[in-house]
C-alpha cells in the first residue's frame, strides 16, 4: 500500500501545471521563455499573475492531495506502516514528480510551492514560521530565488528545533537540499550580481 501511495504521489506531482495552463491560454511552451522553469514563478513572467497564483494553487494541491490520502490510510487503518516513514516518502515522492515529471522527460519545476505544500499538513508549525518568513521578506527582497533558499533552510530548522519526528526532519532536509540544487544557476547568477 505505501509504494503504491509513493507511486500516486509521484504521478500526482508530475502534472507539469505549469506547462499545461501556457500551453492552453497561449499555445506556447513556456520552458522556451523567461527561465525555462515550469514554475509559478516563470508562469508570472510570461502569463501574468493571475495565472502564476493559479499555476501556484496547482503545485501545491499535486502535493497537499497524497499527503492527505495517505493521513486517510492510516486512520482508516489500510497503511501499516510508519505513520512518519510514510508521510516523509508521499511528500518527496510528490516534490520528484514536480522536479523530474514523467511527462516532459523528467524536467520539471523548482519544487518550491510543492515542497511547501507537502509539509504543511505534516510540520505545520514549522511550515507557518517558514510561510511568515518568506512573505515577510518581500518586504526586503523582490528576488524570490533568495527568498525559497531562505525557507528552504527554515523548514528544515524549524522542524528540527520544533521536534518532530527524524524522519520528517531527514525529509525536509532533503527537500532543502533539492531546493538549493535546483537553484544552482540562480545561486550563480546571485554571486555573479545578475539575479533578478
Amino acid at each position: 500500500m505505501l509504494a503504491l501511495l509513493v507511486i500516486f504521489s509521484y504521478l500526482m506531482g508530475s502534472i507539469p501545471t505549469g506547462y499545461i495552463i501556457v500551453k492552453k491560454k497561449f499555445n506556447k511552451d513556456i520552458r522556451k521563455f523567461g527561465s525555462g522553469n515550469i514554475g509559478a514563478t516563470n508562469v508570472g513572467r510570461i502569463a501574468g499573475k493571475k495565472l502564476s497564483k493559479i499555476t501556484a494553487i496547482c503545485d501545491m494541491l499535486k502535493a497537499i492531495i497524497p499527503v492527505l490520502v495517505t493521513y486517510l490510510f492510516l486512520y482508516l487503518g489500510l497503511l501499516k506502516s510508519n505513520k512518519s516513514i510514510a508521510l516523509a516518502l508521499v511528500a518527496i515522492s510528490a516534490i520528484l514528480g514536480h522536479n523530474y515529471t514523467l511527462f516532459l522527460k523528467f524536467k520539471g519545476g523548482k519544487g518550491v510551492a510543492t515542497s511547501a505544500a507537502a509539509f504543511m499538513f505534516i510540520v505545520p508549525k514549522a511550515f507557518i514560521v517558514t510561510a511568515i518568513v518568506f512573505f515577510g521578506l518581500k518586504l526586503f527582497t523582490k528576488v524570490v530565488s533568495i527568498r525559497s533558499l531562505i525557507a528552504g533552510v527554515t523548514l528544515f530548522f524549524t522542524t528540527l528545533l520544533f521536534g518532530y519526528d527524524k524522519y520528517l526532519v531527514y525529509a525536509t532536509l532533503f527537500a532543502c537540499l533539492l531546493v538549493f540544487w535546483r537553484h544552482r544557476a540562480n545561486i550563480k547568477r546571485l554571486i555573479d550580481g545578475t539575479e533578478k
